[in-house]
């Protein structure tokens, strides 16, 4: 659902990369929702979707692609640095802060699985936020089962790299829809419903997803707890999706997380679906409305 009113944007981090996306418009000094995608998801993947909605109700939206991945500048490609990725969330604020376009004391950010733990974070120190949508998100590292039984490989590509070598990539799904399947394969997510969402997804001829993640994104992903933010997010609102059936983060750990969260908080708790429906079809209809409902609530004047 690519809107007719967006332009191409790019803003600088801290450490001088230039990651790119797309501005939506929504009138003069219209609130505003900063979004990024999960675990090597490309803007493509869906955001355009949630960004045309949250114009069409009145909120302009900056989506950008995470470093190392898509549009966006920075190496090792295809490496998730969620550390990096809660830093270049407060460097969206302060890009978006300046456009004309926007009133700087309406923000929200939006993250999806692995950005919605980065959303988490950000909004726990940076005050400028206004409003946090945690959507499926990872909250524990130390919750996904198996990463510390990698390390003698993680050790081992570290020594490669300090060499001079690549570090190794593994993919992120399944090779073939009857792997996925079968549920066996040797990756990130091996499960179904994360093959047909990264490998099925259109994305058009200007992005193309390839299914590539480094090992070292693993040795990240394995200490990152963003659960351990989340009372200190309030007074700033937050909305958690969580999804029923989710098999890519552990949901009675999301749901730990949840209940210690401080005043004002909201659960959006989907019923009889998994990790992936949320960004699209009647699951997504639920989602979206819960979601504008909530930005209305603390967005608006």
């Amino acid at each position: 659902m690519a809107s007719a009113s967006r332009r191409n944007i790019s803003f600088k981090t801290v450490d001088q990369l230039t990651l790119r996306g797309w501005f939506y418009p929504a009138g003069d000094k219209s609130p505003v929702v900063i979004l990024s995608h999960g675990l090597t998801g490309l803007k493509e993947q869906y955001l355009d979707n949630f960004a045309a909605r949250f114009q069409a109700a009145g909120f302009a939206s900056l989506v950008y692609d995470n470093r190392n991945f898509g549009a966006s500048d920075g190496h090792p490609r295809f490496e998730v640095d969620g550390f990096k990725q809660v830093e270049d969330y407060h460097d969206a604020v302060t890009y978006v802060s300046t456009l004309s376009e926007v009133d700087a004391d309406r923000i929200a950010i939006w993250g999806s699985s692995y950005s919605g733990g980065n959303v988490l974070q950000a909004a726990s120190v940076d005050r400028r936020i206004k409003a946090v949508i945690a959507q499926v998100p990872f909250v524990a590292g130390s919750s996904v089962p198996g990463l510390i039984d990698l390390m003698p490989l993680i050790i081992a590509d570290r020594s490669r790299i300090s060499d001079g070598t690549p570090g190794a990539l593994m993919t992120v799904v399944a090779d073939t829809l009857a792997d996925a399947q079968a549920g066996t394969a040797a990756c990130v997510l091996p499960a179904e419903d994360a093959y047909r969402f990264f490998v099925q997804s259109e994305t058009g001829p200007d992005a193309q997803w390839e299914n590539k993640i480094t090992l070292q994104s693993l040795f990240k992903l394995m200490k990152n707890e963003p659960r351990a933010y989340i009372e200190r997010i309030s007074p700033t609102p937050l909305l958690m999706v969580i999804a029923e059936e989710d098999t890519a983060v552990y949901v009675p750990t999301q749901m730990e997380t949840f209940e210690r969260a401080k005043e004002p908080k909201e659960l959006l708790f989907l019923k009889g679906t998994g990790h992936f429906e949320p960004y699209s079809g009647d699951c997504f209809e639920t989602n979206i409305e819960a979601q504008l409902k909530f930005l209305r609530t603390h967005l608006k004047d």
